[in-house]
C-alpha cells in the first residue's frame, strides 16, 4: 500500500500554487475594477465574485492549454427577465474587448472566455433572482435565462466537507486529477459539479486513510451506477444539490458515462490484482504520485508464499467465485501499548501478541453478508491445533475482523461478500508474516 505522506505530497503537488491562487485573485480584482469604474458598464455592473471550484477550494493545479476552464467570476448585474440574454454576453463581449488585457475574449454558451497566462476564465454575467440568494443565467445559443446558484453550490460543498471529516474536497482534488490523466480526447467524463455530486453521494465512512478513502468511494461509484444504470443502458438522473430536478448529466451521453464507469472498474481491477503500491497509484493518477523505492507488486508472490496459499487445510469456498476481485482488505496492527500502524500486504515481520484489524473495502450494497477465510501455517499454529482454513463471520462490525498476532509464521486471510446465497466480490489473500 502507498504510505500516508505519499498521498499528502501527491496532495500538495496538484494543488494550484499560492502564486496561482494570488494570481487568480488579481485577475478577479483587476476586471471588477475595470467593469466598476466603465464609462457604460458601471451603471449596469452591482457586483463581481470568485464561483466553480476556486471558491469551493476544489481546484487542482491548472494545465496549460488543456481546454478547460479553470476560473468562474461572476458578473451581477442589474438587468431584468425581459432583456436578451444574448445581448447581453454580447455587450459584456464588447466591453472586455475595449481593453487590450482582455484581447483574447471570446463568446461562449453562457460566459466571455478569457485567457490570460495560460489561464482560462469565464466572466459570466447574471441577473438576480429577487426572491432568494441565486441568479439567473443566460445562453447565447438559446436566448433564455435559467436557474443557477453558484453561492448555494460553495456552501453545499462546504457543508459535505464539513460533515465527512475535511476529507471530501482532497477526494474531490484527487478525482479530478484522475478524470484529467484518464479521459481521452473526443470523450468527455463528467467533471465539475456533475463529479463533484457523484462523488458526494458515494462517500465512505471518513475515519479511513486517505488512499482506502479514494478506493472505496471509486468502489461505491461503481457499484452505484453499473449494474442499476450503465449496463441497462441508462444515464443516472444525479440531481443539482442547489435546484431541484436539474440533471447534472443532462449534457453527457450514455456512452461518456459507460467510459467513465468502466475506466473507474478497470482501476480498481488493477488495485485488486496487483496491488495498492505506488507503482500502480502511479499507472491510475499518473507520474505526480510519488515513487517509491521500496513499491512491491502482488503479481509477483514467492515460492514461499505459494505453498502457503496451497495449504491443504484451506478449504475450498463454498460458492461460485467472480472471476474479478472487488475487495480490497485493508489491515491495521495495533500494539499492547495502543500504537497502531497500518499494513502491507506481505510486508515485514511483525511481532507477537499485537491485534491486527483487517478492514474489507467495498462497494456492494446492503444486505451482505462477508465471510472471511483465516489462514495459519508454521509449527506453532499446528501445535496449537489452530491451523484454521475455513469461513467465519466478521468480528468487529460489518466489514471488519479482529485476530491476534499468536502464531509465528506466514499466514493470510481472504473475503467473501455473499448476497443471495451467491458470492458477488472477493478479495486477494492479505498475507501476514509473524516473528
Amino acid at each position: 500500500m502507498a504510505k500516508q505522506k505519499d498521498f499528502d505530497v501527491f496532495l500538495s503537488s496538484i494543488e494550484p500554487s499560492t502564486s496561482t491562487v494570488e494570481y487568480i485573485s488579481s485577475v478577479q480584482n483587476n476586471l471588477r475594477d475595470y467593469l466598476k469604474n466603465h464609462p457604460k458598464y458601471k451603471d449596469i455592473h452591482l457586483n463581481t465574485f470568485l464561483s466553480g471550484s476556486y471558491a469551493k477550494d476544489t481546484c487542482i493545479r491548472p494545465k496549460k492549454y488543456d481546454g478547460k476552464r479553470d476560473v468562474d467570476i461572476v458578473v451581477v448585474t442589474n438587468y431584468t427577465l425581459s432583456e436578451s440574454s444574448s445581448d447581453v454576453l454580447q455587450e459584456l463581449l464588447e466591453i472586455l474587448l475595449e481593453k487590450e488585457l482582455y484581447n483574447s475574449a471570446r463568446l461562449q454558451s453562457h460566459s466571455i472566455g478569457i485567457e490570460l497566462n495560460g489561464i482560462e476564465i469565464d466572466v459570466i454575467p447574471v441577473i438576480k433572482c429577487n426572491d432568494s440568494e441565486m441568479f439567473y443565467i443566460g445562453s447565447s445559443d438559446e436566448n433564455i435565462w435559467e436557474l443557477t446558484d453558484p453561492k448555494g453550490h460553495i456552501k453545499w460543498s462546504t457543508e459535505v466537507n464539513v460533515d465527512n471529516n475535511s476529507k471530501y474536497k482532497p477526494l474531490v482534488k484527487m478525482m479530478k486529477w484522475w478524470r484529467r490523466t484518464n479521459c481521452s480526447d473526443g470523450i468527455k467524463y463528467p467533471k465539475g459539479l456533475a463529479l463533484e455530486k457523484i462523488i458526494a453521494d458515494n462517500l465512505p465512512d471518513d475515519n479511513l486513510s486517505t488512499e482506502n478513502y479514494l478506493i472505496n468511494t471509486m468502489q461505491k461509484i461503481v457499484e452505484s451506477y453499473k449494474e442499476e444504470y450503465v449496463d441497462k443502458g441508462k444515464i443516472p438522473f444525479i440531481e443539482d444539490p442547489c435546484i431541484i430536478k436539474n440533471n447534472l448529466l443532462e449534457n453527457y451521453t450514455l456512452t461518456e458515462f459507460k467510459a467513465f464507469i468502466s475506466n473507474i472498474s478497470d482501476h480498481l481491477d488493477l488495485l485488486s490484482k496487483d496491488g495498492t503500491c505506488n507503482n500502480i497509484w502511479q499507472l491510475i493518477l499518473g507520474d505526480d504520485f510519488p515513487v517509491s523505492s521500496s513499491a512491491k507488486s502482488l503479481s509477483t508472490i514467492s515460492s514461499v508464499n505459494n505453498a502457503a496459499l496451497n495449504a491443504s487445510h484451506r478449504q475450498k469456498p463454498l460458492w461460485s467465485i467472480p472471476k474479478n476481485e472487488a475487495v480490497i482488505i485493508n489491515a491495521k496492527l495495533i500494539y499492547p501499548n495502543g500504537i497502531e500502524m497500518l499494513l502491507e500486504n506481505d510486508g515485514d515481520e511483525i511481532p507477537k501478541n499485537c491485534t491486527i484489524i483487517y478492514r474489507a473495502l467495498h462497494g456492494i450494497k446492503q444486505p451482505y453478508d462477508l465471510k472471511w477465510q483465516v489462514v495459519n501455517t508454521g509449527y506453532e499454529a499446528s501445535y496449537n491445533s489452530c491451523l484454521r482454513g475455513g469461513f467465519e463471520d466478521s468480528n468487529l462490525n460489518m466489514n471488519c475482523r479482529k485476530e491476534s498476532s499468536a502464531y509465528a509464521g506466514k499466514h493470510y486471510v481472504q473475503c467473501y461478500v455473499i448476497k443471495n446465497g451467491q458470492c458477488v466480490a472477493k478479495s486477494k489473500e492479505f498475507i501476514i508474516n509473524i516473528e
